[in-house]
């Protein structure tokens, strides 16, 4: 099980996103975070699909917004799960931008 952690001032910003998602989609976000942060090869049309971008994962939880997060795995009991950006698409272009080198 992973440990969900957050990146600077994201913590409040994701939590704004998951109050506009319905209760089903807040709960499958937080069992992919926590359970199963990696891709699936197999995730079709389905939202909260998991793909990878460059060095961090994202999260497609609507059809606008995005969660961009890191696994980091410190040993058999540290796993960590860190949340670098929560928005819509448009700032998540710009964020890409600005931190993937």
């Amino acid at each position: 099980m992973y440990e969900v952690r957050f990146s600077g001032k994201q913590k409040k910003l994701f939590k704004r996103l998951l109050q506009k998602l319905s209760t089903e989609l807040k709960n499958k976000i937080r069992d992919i975070l926590e359970n199963n942060p990696y891709p699936s090869p197999t995730h079709g049309d389905r939202l909260c699909k998991v793909e990878k971008k460059g060095k961090l994962y994202c999260i497609e939880a609507t059809g606008g917004d995005r969660i961009l997060y890191d696994i980091i795995e410190l040993g058999q009991n540290q796993k960590f799960v860190r949340v670098v950006f929560s928005g819509d698409d448009d700032a998540e272009i710009r964020f890409l931008k600005k931190h993937a080198k």
